[in-house]
């Protein structure tokens, strides 16, 4: 039996919006209330406790510079942990439809993508609100910036979806790779705090990138853009195509390990 591709990713897409998001009470909930609550907490200690300082934010406050970069980041890292497992999971459609198995971890992320970015404006909304100037004209710049994100992360997922099929530890592994990627990427602290030479390293991790971005579009305005904001979109693409590579190279032998 043989789908079309077309239909199956939107069949695959909905499934998983209806069934983790839409059907769930639970599972909506907390798509909203997890990144609230670890904000606040967040918020909490850095603010109040350790007296966390952001220069150079024009009077930006502490919970906005966190929330315009944890938000993208938690669909970025939750879309990877999310399709880790789908190739595994689906065992039993690889084996009775003929379909690419792409679709599997290229949906979750999707999915994922989609539910977090409705959350991501609902919180601009609400920082607007409660009183940051949130600059919507910034969202021209950062919808590009929030599609390469998605490019990066399903190509993570493409890579992680099949290594997962022969080295089961992998569902371990991650989640400890993802929180140790998050406190390295300047989410909760501006990279400029950092000694210099610690400071060119994290401009070295991607995701220091993305969250600049998308702090400087929509709580700076700042819009200056150079040759080297090619780099990050460049390699993000790459590691997709490496990653897609990787993925058919392997997938004729998913059957076998499954």
């Amino acid at each position: 039996m043989k789908l079309p591709s077309n239909n199956l990713f939107h069949q695959l897409v909905s499934r998983a919006i209806r069934t983790d998001y839409l059907e769930n009470l639970t599972g909506f909930a907390w798509l909203i209330l997890q990144p609230l609550m670890l904000l606040a907490v967040y918020a909490f200690v850095f603010t109040t406790i350790f007296k966390a300082r952001i220069p150079d934010t024009a009077g930006v406050s502490f919970v906005a510079y966190l929330a315009v970069a944890f938000w993208p980041w938690t669909a970025f890292s939750e879309s990877i942990l999310r399709s880790a497992n789908t190739i595994s999971a689906n065992a039993a459609l690889i084996g009775k439809v003929a379909f690419p198995g792409e679709l599997l971890p290229l949906s979750m992320v999707t999915a994922t993508f989609v539910m977090h970015m409705a959350g991501y404006l609902v919180v601009l909304l609400v920082l607007q609100l409660m009183g940051t100037d949130i600059h919507w004209s910034g969202l021209v710049p950062a919808i590009p910036v929030l599609l390469f994100m998605f490019i990066f992360a399903s190509g993570l997922a493409l890579f992680t979806s099949a290594l997962q099929v022969f080295v089961r530890d992998v569902a371990h592994i991650l989640p400890p790779l993802m929180t140790f990627w998050f406190f390295t990427t300047p989410i909760l602290y501006s990279a400029s705090l950092l000694p210099d030479n610690l400071e060119f390293l994290m401009k070295l991790n991607p995701m220091t990138w993305y969250v600049e971005s998308l702090r400087n579009f929509l709580l700076l305005g700042n819009y200056d853009l150079s040759v080297s904001d090619l780099l990050v979109p460049l390699f993000s693409i790459l590691v997709f195509w490496v990653s897609l590579i990787f993925f058919r190279r392997f997938s004729g032998h998913f059957e076998d390990f499954l």
